[in-house]
């Protein structure tokens, strides 16, 4: 009995030494100026209206502040964010979204999106007062942040998925307070 508590326990102590370098394996894996081209899918789901829309187009990353998001579904929409500014056009309108204060809705979003596609998961915990829990699931490390305090319109779970070889995102699924989530997937 006591050989098997010892050993479940040292298996325990294992995993947790494993899991808590995670989030060094994927940062090492990337640097300033490194480029990311490829086609996305976002899906949001409203699960208390029973509504779930999908969208489609390519992505564009250059590190560590500029992010471009070109829908194809619905053509013409895009998300523009760089170091000084958060800009969106949906259906022909533009909106540029401010984020002077660091502590701003879009300034943290902005803030997450972008350190999150650098691999900067601590960080990302961090700014969202984030508890972080770490596993390896399969060619993937999956990473799963839940705010300490989260609020209806707020962060309050991010599940951020890496490629174990090239520490690129595979997926970012960000759950609000009120329970809505999107999900962007790479391709």
């Amino acid at each position: 009995m006591k050989k098997t508590l010892v050993a479940a326990m040292m298996l325990l102590v294992c995993s947790t030494i494993l899991a808590a370098g995670i989030p060094d394996k994927i940062k090492a894996l990337h640097k300033d100026g490194e480029t990311m081209k490829t086609s996305f899918t976002e899906t949001s789901v409203m699960p208390k209206l029973k509504k779930e829309q999908a969208k489609s187009g390519s992505l564009v990353f250059t590190a560590p502040s500029n992010l471009r998001l070109d829908y194809t579904d619905p053509a013409g929409d895009y998300t523009l964010i760089t170091a000084m500014q958060f800009e969106t056009s949906r259906e022909g309108k533009v909106q540029k979204l401010p984020f002077k204060n660091p502590q701003s809705q879009w300034a943290v979003f902005r803030n997450t999106l972008l350190m999150s596609f650098m691999g900067d998961v601590e960080g990302v915990a961090s700014m969202n007062e984030a508890t972080a829990t770490y596993k390896e699931e399969g060619a993937n490390y999956v990473c799963t942040l839940k705010t300490d305090k989260p609020k209806q319109q707020g962060i309050a779970e991010l599940v951020l998925v890496y490629n174990k070889k090239s520490g690129k995102l595979v997926s970012l699924t960000v759950t609000k307070g009120n329970g809505n989530y999107t999900t962007y997937a790479v391709k």
